[in-house]
């Protein structure tokens, strides 16, 4: 099962951050925004939707977190397209997550978001990662936090994450079996539901790009 995944991920996982991240991450491992923030004795409430990348001193040094403008500036889309969830509650669920990419579409993305700061990318052995990780981590079809252009047609709840422990055809048949599109899935995104302690990413990691 493990197998057939990691063919559909590729040989390489990419997590894109902010390049002055890389030393804290580096000391203290990839946290999601929520324990940044709650090392910093912030709520996860008073960072929820950023419109504007947030930089944070906390317990594990100085954090930048990304912005949440494709939520932020697109609430409208958002509260349309949400099942079971405001804005706000999905915002916070993101913000309990560590984000990858697929290999063949992780520098794709990494474009997308280099034009206006400086990143590093951070490419995971997938083998090991899902060793390692697969029941903490889910697969998604879609950007699941991008309302803006064409996500602001895609509806999403819950169930749109489907675990790494199920199938790949679970992924790839969830939102046709819903109706809500013909043809098959593909991943687009994976997330993990928790943190990588500094020692094993540093089992994992391949480079820093």
């Amino acid at each position: 099962m493990t197998e057939r995944l990691q063919r559909a991920l590729g040989e390489r996982l990419l997590h894109v951050t902010a390049r002055c991240n890389v030393d804290g991450i580096n000391k203290h491992g990839l946290m999601p925004a929520a324990d940044i923030a709650k090392g910093a004795g912030k709520s996860t409430e008073e960072i929820l939707l950023r419109s504007e990348r947030l930089v944070i001193d906390s317990c594990f040094g100085r954090a930048m977190l990304n912005h949440q403008r494709p939520i932020a500036q697109h609430l409208n889309a958002a509260r349309q397209m949400l099942q079971d969830h405001s804005p706000e509650s999905w915002a916070q669920m993101l913000d309990h997550r560590v984000f990858f990419w697929p290999e063949n579409r992780g520098a794709r993305f990494a474009r997308s978001i280099a034009r206006d700061f400086d990143i590093a990318m951070l490419w995971l052995n997938t083998g090991k990662y899902l060793e390692r990780f697969l029941d903490l981590t889910d697969l998604s079809p879609i950007n699941s936090g991008n309302f803006s252009q064409g996500g602001a047609r895609v509806k999403r709840g819950d169930w749109l994450f489907v675990p790494a422990s199920a199938c790949i055809e679970a992924l790839r048949e969830n939102r046709r079996k819903r109706g809500l599109v013909n043809s098959r899935d593909q991943v687009v995104e994976v997330s993990l539901r928790g943190s990588i302690p500094p020692d094993i990413l540093n089992e994992l990691l391949i480079e820093i790009q």
